[in-house]
């Protein structure tokens, strides 16, 4: 894991113990070393998740609870990011594009290069979408959204007051969860502190 913190460091990156993260004035994105259960003693199989922690969505889900640079991938929106996949079977399990494997067959030395090669593109991935409301617009432009969709939108749109685009979100996210009424609670909480949010741009 040497390699990947390596790799990270000159995008901004700093971390240990499997845990890099980047943090900005818009929040902090992450990537986290998990290591997969389907594991054995000639087979260690890992991922490497990704998430985008925008500040909006920190305060949100954990106001001062914690600070942000203590985020994990857990924390992250997960809506347009996700785990770090390989293009060369070889070095996955199974059908798992996503599910890295190393074994005493390995080559190690391609691994390692597709491994950094595919890592790199997904940070880079997530310096894009942390960039000042790159989320919400790829989120916007989506031709079909769902209840994760919207939730994130609602959230990050409130930061920046009430707009039309707000109140289309809160109507978005009130249709995605119409057959849901465990969520009605959730949502109209939601909904009811986002209207009132009044942050300046």
């Amino acid at each position: 894991m040497r390699d990947v913190g390596a790799a990270l460091r000159p995008m901004g990156f700093r971390g240990s113990c499997g845990v890099w993260r980047l943090a900005t004035p818009e929040g902090v994105a992450v990537v986290q070393k998990q290591g997969s259960q389907s594991s054995t003693w000639d087979a260690k199989l890992f991922y490497l998740n990704t998430a985008v922690v925008p500040t909006a969505w920190w305060n949100w889900k954990n106001g001062n609870v914690r600070p942000i640079g203590k985020a994990r991938e857990f924390d992250g929106i997960r809506v347009l990011e996700g785990r770090v996949t390989c293009s060369d079977s070889r070095h996955t399990d199974q059908c798992f594009a996503d599910r890295w494997r190393l074994t005493a067959d390995t080559d190690v030395d391609q691994l390692r290069a597709d491994l950094l090669a595919a890592l790199t593109q997904a940070a880079g991935r997530l310096v894009g979408l942390l960039e000042p409301r790159a989320y919400i617009d790829e989120l916007s432009a989506l031709p079909e959204r769902q209840w994760g969709h919207w939730q994130a939108l609602v959230v990050l749109l409130a930061e920046h007051g009430p707009s039309p685009d707000l109140h289309a979100a809160c109507a978005g996210l009130r249709k995605a969860t119409a057959d849901r009424p465990k969520a009605a609670e959730h949502v109209d909480r939601l909904i009811e502190s986002a209207l009132a949010a009044h942050h300046p741009d």
